[in-house]
């Protein structure tokens, strides 16, 4: 899975999962859409995009239909068909959509050279608040938390490391 090209730990422009990348990436954008990143308001932007890479459905034309929107505008609901239009599984838990931003993190750490204690960080501190994490990310968490005040930082990134490579495996066989 591609990231966007700007980092998770900011607010992610919707430019950065659709017209930068000239191709829209339905369930990466109902991912932040479901963990809280994406507001409604780019939802009709979004359902144009759709429309213009060959996606369709009622819900899509509407949302695509709108300008200005305010909250009252949208159903939730006509969201989650909206992205069931673009071939998602929606509506995404917002546990569904924390595994997946997390997995994103810990390829970034594990396959494109991001810092592990920064990945594994963020994974803990904005994914999960650093408390009551999801049985998968328990590991990492406890890791990145021992992070902060470890002095043997080697073996600690050895067992980050090994933990992220777990933890993705875990979902390839999900």
């Amino acid at each position: 899975m591609e990231l966007a090209s700007t980092t998770i730990c900011k607010k992610v422009s919707i430019q950065d999962t659709t017209r930068a990348n000239k191709k829209i990436e339905p369930y990466r954008i109902a991912v932040l859409y479901y963990f809280g990143e994406l507001g409604y308001w780019k939802m009709p932007r979004i359902a144009q995009d759709a429309l213009e890479q060959g996606y369709d459905g009622p819900a899509l034309r509407r949302l695509a239909g709108l300008i200005n929107p305010v909250d009252a505008d949208i159903d939730p609901k006509q969201i989650d068909t909206a992205f069931r239009e673009m071939g998602v599984s929606a509506p995404l838990s917002k546990d569904e959509a924390r595994l997946s931003l997390a997995a994103e993190v810990a390829a970034k750490a594990l396959y494109a050279g991001a810092n592990v204690f920064d990945q594994a960080t963020h994974i803990a501190g904005y994914l999960c608040e650093w408390h009551d994490p999801l049985p998968e990310l328990r590991r990492i968490v406890s890791l990145a938390q021992q992070s902060r005040t470890s002095s043997n930082l080697e073996k600690l990134e050895t067992e980050l490391r090994q933990a992220m490579a777990d933890f993705l495996r875990s979902r390839q066989s999900n």
